[in-house]
């Protein structure tokens, strides 16, 4: 099947460059958008959605009971230990705050298709020192009855992070899908399932007990990240790499027609690509268990260089060499030995013989020419093919 991309972590993709650049090298890409709440697509999204059928909606709700009833256990098994790290204390805290937090950050928002048949009240009460709900803005989108305050819960971003990314790996694993995220700090998404909810809580990733007033607006610390450097799958950083290294301008100052235009363009070229990726899936795979992110960043760089660069400059090379010789350059070359079959030839395929200096030459070039040009078809659609295509196609 193809490995259609599922995005995550929110409902809408808030990187534009990040979107034109996945639209270049996956298929497809499937969302987590609950029915019935609103769209907040930007111009690039629409352009991609309507005009190359790219995104497919999946509501959540299906999938998040059982991954929900995991979180709950281990926070009420473990009450006592997550409490140092994820909670706030009532006094410090009030219950008229629980009920409407005036300020979104830091908190992370789970949206309630989001928590299966449990809803946000439910987690309100049930979770009083690690809950709130917002007084009057919506974490996303625009206020409407499918989408009011009271239709999201406010948690720890580490919690939201760690539940976020349970429920998408359930929701890949069941539809084939791949995961990608455009905030990959927060969100790459780890080795471990829902039924690992205790060690992404407590184990060495986590953020460490006291933290102080986390709950509280700081400008300058912004959101809370994980405490230990992680990478993006592999797969996706070495299509990224070799989609960045042929574009002719920056990604945002390409206009998203223009990638709808270079996808049905080189639609065999793209096939191509997504067969290369194919093929080096093992060792990709095996590339994405480094732990250090620079050796992964170095190896790509490696790859991508020796797999599609180079191959790139051949391919170049070799279709500007037919360009070398013209056709009248050749005709008076009078050194070249012909066959005494030439004419024959070239009234078997309805061609008139061109006679001079050369005599039947250009009979010769017609055949040349032609053979060369369909290995350069065969070149063309290749992995490097498609990246010589996307820089032809973006370069308007």
């Amino acid at each position: 099947m193809e490995p259609v991309g599922l995005y995550y972590p929110y409902f809408h993709v808030r990187d534009d460059g990040w979107l034109k650049r996945a639209a270049l090298y996956l298929p497809g890409l499937a969302r987590v958008h609950p029915p019935g709440h609103s769209f907040h697509d930007s111009a690039t999204a629409l352009v991609l959605r309507d005009e190359l059928g790219f995104f497919t909606d999946i509501d959540p709700i299906r999938y998040a009971d059982e991954v929900a009833q995991e979180l709950k256990g281990v926070m009420q098994r473990e009450e006592a230990r997550l409490f140092p790290r994820y909670g706030f204390p009532s006094e410090m805290l009030s219950e008229r705050s629980r009920r409407g937090v005036r300020h979104l950050d830091p908190f992370g928002w789970l949206h309630r298709s989001q928590l299966g048949t449990s809803t946000p009240g439910d987690w309100w009460v049930t979770f009083r020192n690690f809950a709130v709900f917002s007084r009057e803005e919506v974490p996303i989108g625009a206020y409407t009855e499918e989408n009011s305050v009271r239709d999201w819960i406010g948690l720890h971003p580490h919690l939201v992070s760690v539940y976020t990314r349970a429920l998408v790996d359930r929701i890949a694993h069941a539809n084939a899908l791949v995961p990608v995220t455009d905030d990959p700090v927060l969100f790459a998404l780890p080795g471990w399932t829902a039924a690992d909810f205790e060690e992404a809580l407590l184990g060495p990733s986590a953020p460490g007990p006291d933290p102080g007033c986390w709950w509280l607006p700081n400008p300058q610390n912004g959101r809370a990240r994980s405490a230990l450097p992680v990478t993006v799958p592999a797969a996706g950083l070495y299509a990224t790499a070799a989609v960045q290294a042929v574009l002719p301008h920056d990604i945002n100052d390409i206009p998203a027609k223009d990638i709808v235009r270079a996808r049905l363009r080189l639609a065999d070229e793209f096939e191509a690509f997504r067969a290369h990726l194919d093929e080096l899936e093992s060792q990709l795979a095996a590339l994405g268990q480094a732990a250090d992110p620079a050796v992964v960043q170095a190896r790509i760089a490696a790859m991508v260089d020796r797999n599609l660069s180079r191959p790139l400059k051949e391919l170049t090379r070799g279709l500007r060499s037919l360009r070398l010789r013209p056709v009248r350059e050749v005709i008076t070359l009078r050194s070249l030995e012909l066959p005494a079959l030439a004419a024959l030839g070239a009234h078997a395929a309805n061609l008139s013989p061109v006679f001079g200096a050369g005599g039947a030459v250009a009979v010769q070039l017609v055949a040349s020419t032609r053979s060369a040009r369909a290995a350069a078809a065969d070149q063309r659609r290749s992995a490097a093919g498609y990246l010589l295509g996307l820089r032809r196609e973006l370069k308007r």
